[in-house]
């Protein structure tokens, strides 16, 4: 409503309305660059976010991260892996849980979402009421989230290379997301492989991060192209694994053999 307001065109689109089948896994959007072959409703959301400039996705809380709606729209998307150009969109997230505490994966994956479908997140909020709408009661929310719509509306104005994260910052400096693995003694983000080690700087315990995977993290389009390029060599290899795979794979097609 708040970038309606300041002048932009805006449509909701609620997720859970589409009727999303799960991704099979052919990798012919990849291999082949066809158009996905699956008839539902995926083909309406890609329109939509086709002829957008910017995103907002919001998600609900269920059991550690969003609802399912997310990843299975997410699972889609893979094609836009190679088809979007980088950062060519500007977005915000937004999620909303029950409690603190209960919510770990729920701004990562929805920050995942957006890497993916190359829209650039300048704005994040997470916020925390237990009942169906209870959220409107919270104006500080309610008026954060009207800051997010100013903030997204301004960044879609600007050249891209001035579109710049103007939320609340994260532990890492490259997604803003306070998620990590600990990889031999290194802490790596679990959404965009930003690597840092926890350093005592001026007393006090901080992250220091690697400046290369700052630059080269798991979303920049060096190694996106890396990781495509390994995904596209694979396919030879399987046409020639494919006959073999497929005769192993009988034994576990029909297994349990009991018919209920």
């Amino acid at each position: 409503m708040e970038a309606q307001r300041l002048g932009a065109e805006v449509d909701v689109l609620r997720l859970t309305d589409l009727r999303i089948e799960p991704c099979k896994g052919c990798m012919a959007c990849i291999f082949k660059s066809e158009e996905c072959k699956i008839q539902d409703d995926w083909h309406i959301f890609k329109e939509k976010f086709e002829e957008s400039d910017a995103i907002i996705l919001g998600a609900p809380t269920y059991l550690l991260g969003p609802a399912g709606i997310v990843k299975m729209l997410l699972d889609r998307n893979i094609m836009f892996l190679q088809k979007a150009p980088r950062n060519a969109k500007v977005g915000a997230i937004i999620g909303v849980a029950g409690a603190r505490g209960w919510e770990s994966f729920t701004m990562a994956m929805l920050s995942v979402f957006m890497f993916a479908c190359s829209v650039k997140v300048v704005d994040q909020a997470i916020f925390y009421a237990q009942g169906p709408g209870e959220i409107l009661l919270d104006e500080s929310a309610m008026e954060r989230a009207r800051r997010i719509g100013h903030n997204v509306f301004q960044a879609a104005k600007r050249p891209i290379d001035e579109k710049e994260y103007l939320g609340e910052a994260g532990a890492c400096p490259v997604c803003q997301q306070d998620l990590f693995i600990v990889k031999d003694g290194v802490l790596e983000c679990a959404v965009c492989r930003a690597r840092a080690k926890l350093e005592v700087v001026d007393g006090e315990v901080k992250l220091v991060f690697d400046r290369e995977t700052l630059k080269n993290h798991r979303w920049s389009e060096e190694m996106l192209r890396e990781h495509l390029s390994a995904i596209l060599s694979s396919r030879s290899r399987f046409l020639e694994e494919k006959e073999e795979i497929r005769k192993i794979a009988e034994r576990y097609v029909e297994f349990p053999c009991r018919k209920t």
